[in-house]
């Protein structure tokens, strides 16, 4: 009870210091998608549901993260088939997290938010700083990520809260996917038009009609209704 009421009072702290007009961003230091570890709880490939727990994503490489004993620890993702952390949905692809976004029956729309591997290792960064020093400091950006991952893992919560503002911010890449069933795609013109049976006059045409932009999660909403309502 004494561990359970002091997690709960370093969350608080966390919030209320996350609340003072502070823009989040996950850093080398901190390389979470959540702000603040979030109450919730997982389904196993087993099919048990878990105990409520405080959960978190990392977005070096997708994985589910918890506090245990007031420690952060790594979820063996083989075991996870969803998670559901506050409000969120996530549902484990290929061993990385993906929040679900959108559903029409058994199709979603699925959002997924990873370090920018590309942006990250950039060369051509201008301002007077060769390449050779741009990738070296990309590469020391990610091992020190790398290595706050490895660390933090059975750290102290405590511990890894007074480090989490400090360190670079890590460039992030967001990537949506269409979950059809059992088939996932990315959620792209290129791949819905690839679909098939699909009518690409029809396709064409609803896409125009309805200003589609591949890159706002309220259009590829439109486009996973669609996708549902033609059995596609």
């Amino acid at each position: 009870m004494k561990r359970f009421l002091l997690l709960t009072c370093l969350l608080a702290c966390f919030a209320s210091l996350s609340a003072q007009n502070y823009d989040y961003k996950p850093r080398e230091t901190w390389p979470y998608l959540l702000e603040e570890f979030t109450s919730g709880g997982v389904h196993t490939s087993g099919g048990e549901d878990l105990n409520e727990g405080w959960y978190n994503i990392c977005v070096v490489d997708g994985k589910l993260h918890f506090v245990q004993d007031g420690k952060i620890m790594e979820a063996n993702m083989w075991q996870i088939q969803y998670a559901r952390i506050g409000d969120s949905m996530y549902i484990n692809r290929m061993g990385k997290m993906q929040q679900v976004v959108a559903k029409e029956g058994i199709y979603m729309l699925l959002r997924s938010v990873l370090v920018d591997m590309d942006r990250l290792y950039k060369s051509d960064i201008g301002y007077g700083v060769s390449s050779a020093t741009a990738s070296t400091q990309s590469v020391n950006t990610l091992d020190m990520a790398m290595s706050n991952i490895s660390m933090g893992l059975e750290m102290e919560l405590e511990t890894a809260i007074a480090k989490a503002k400090y360190g670079s911010e890590l460039p992030l890449r967001e990537h949506y996917d269409f979950m059809l069933g059992v088939r996932q795609i990315e959620a792209t013109r290129s791949a819905v038009m690839a679909l098939p049976g699909i009518d690409k006059v029809a396709a064409k045409k609803f896409f125009r009609q309805e200003k589609i932009n591949w890159n706002k999660k309220e259009s590829l909403a439109k486009v996973l209704k669609y996708l549902a309502d033609n059995n596609l």
